[in-house]
């Protein structure tokens, strides 16, 4: 396979001189963790209607998507507290 051509942004590469894109690979990672919570909150509200109210499960549930919506949150946090890691400024490329 040595020599095979890879083609990003109009600019060729051989399979030794990939290239590297922290911004990419931190707003795929950030995007999917976000696609993971989202789906752990929708499948975890879905679980309310099969425990009675008051009940530990049904408490268990409720404090569940609390710390999913917490993870949200601080996912929320970082990204705006660390932008300098998701610079999508090609200047530097």
């Amino acid at each position: 396979m040595r020599g095979l051509l890879i083609y990003k942004e109009n600019i060729m590469y051989t399979n030794n001189t990939k290239p590297f894109d922290k911004d990419f690979v931190l707003q795929v990672t950030v995007r999917n963790i976000h696609k993971d919570i989202d789906f752990s909150i929708r499948r975890t509200f879905e679980r309310f209607s099969d425990f009675e109210s008051g009940t530990e499960k049904h408490n268990e549930v409720f404090e569940t998507l609390g710390v999913l919506h917490k993870m949200h949150t601080l996912l929320d946090e970082f990204e705006t507290n660390n932008q300098h890691l998701f610079n999508t400024n090609q200047e530097s490329k």
